[in-house]
């Protein structure tokens, strides 16, 4: 086998968690010596998703967010609530055109990282190999997003978040600009988990989404006839324009991605366990494994330390929370009702970043109807490695 050049790091997939650790090794003092190839099939360009997160404070990508917010909505047809997100935390939203090009030109000013488009075809994970249809790349170590083929969920919860969304713009004001809907659930729920959200950029633009906790995925028009009903029965029955659509699914699952870690490869973003199993959040999961990353290259300790961050008690409560929604089919419209309505808003978001101690976890616990908690502890309590 040829191997056209030798690298120290070799990272596959040009997506959020490729381009967050490329330039985090980039832009890492300590690792400014380490050649970094990138290997992608494309370029990622234009706007193909849109990511959410709350965050305490200043964060890194804050010059490149679209807009953020200190007060979120919820909806259900039990309640509904305006709350309030400071002292805490700013609900963030981020467009993938911005992040692209702001991660591509760091890694094009670096020095050390080098981008290559062409499509992986296999990976030799004990000699550090990737082979791609133009040529081979070895590395010391060799980061991957794409998902491993051997995937059994068979002995694990499994759903899929699918999703469609508009940009739209009305020709008069009808947002409340200073609050996201983070979610509603007064729509239709067909036997699954379905609400929407709205995340206004001023008072008349806004990404209208509906997501859905299920294994039946609509087509195209399936999610357009949700929003474009959300949007006469929630929001306004006035004239507006479509700018932008996006569509895309999330696995939710507590399959251990990291199984398929071997030799020098290792698994990143949706194929390394960085979705949140409970919620589909992903962005800031991977940003927190970054930081993991590079603090083992900065350390020079075995990478597998990184993945202890997506294990642990909070792995069990997602699991928990899945085996209720999924294989109980308790309402997601009840359950995060009783959340929002009794669980003070920064014990929630802690919860749901895995953050939170002891006593925050006996108050999640303790807010929704018990007994289906209780049923799916004893279900998956045997232990999730």
């Amino acid at each position: 086998m040829s191997i056209q050049q030798k690298y120290d790091i070799i990272i596959v997939g040009a997506g959020a968690a490729g381009l967050s650790l490329a330039t985090s090794i980039a832009e890492t003092p300590e690792l400014k010596n380490r050649r970094v190839l990138i290997l992608d099939k494309e370029q990622k360009l234009g706007n193909d998703r849109t990511w959410c997160f709350w965050e305490h404070g200043e964060g890194r990508f804050d010059e490149i967010i679209t807009q953020s917010w200190n007060n979120i909505y919820f909806h259900s047809k039990y309640i509904s609530r305006r709350l309030g997100l400071e002292p805490y935390y700013a609900y963030k939203m981020l467009r993938s055109s911005d992040f692209y090009d702001h991660t591509l030109a760091s890694i094009e000013s670096s020095g050390n990282v080098d981008f290559v488009i062409d499509s992986v075809v296999g990976v030799n994970a004990q000699e550090g190999i990737v082979i791609c249809s133009n040529g081979s790349y070895q590395a010391d170590i060799v980061f991957s997003s794409k998902l491993p083929e051997d995937l059994d969920f068979s002995s694990h919860i499994y759903t899929d978040q699918h999703f469609g969304g508009w940009f739209i713009e009305f020709d008069e004001d009808v947002f409340d600009n200073e609050a996201a809907t983070f979610m509603d659930f007064r729509i239709e729920q067909n036997d699954e988990h379905r609400f929407c959200y709205v995340l206004p950029i001023n008072k008349k633009k806004a990404l209208v989404e509906a997501a859905i906790f299920s294994k039946n995925h609509q087509t195209k028009d399936g999610y357009d006839d949700i929003i474009k009903g959300y949007i006469e029965d929630y929001i306004s029955k006035s004239r507006y324009s479509i700018h932008d659509k996006e569509y895309g699914v999330i696995p939710m699952t507590n399959y251990p991605f990291w199984k398929h870690n071997e030799g020098k490869l290792y698994h990143i973003g949706t194929a390394g366990g960085a979705v949140k199993p409970s919620s589909g959040y992903a962005f800031k999961r991977i940003q927190q494994h970054t930081e993991r990353i590079i603090d083992c290259l900065k350390s020079n300790t075995s990478i597998e330390d990184s993945y202890k961050i997506f294990r642990g008690r909070h792995l069990l409560y997602d699991s928990v929370m899945l085996h209720v929604l999924e294989e109980q089919k308790i309402s997601g419209d009840k359950v995060f009702s009783d959340l929002f309505e009794k669980i003070n808003v920064d014990v929630l978001l802690r919860f749901l970043d895995g953050d939170t101690n002891f006593i925050g976890d006996i108050q999640i616990m303790k807010a929704p109807r018990m007994w289906p908690f209780i049923k799916g502890m004893a279900k998956v309590i045997s232990p999730l490695k």
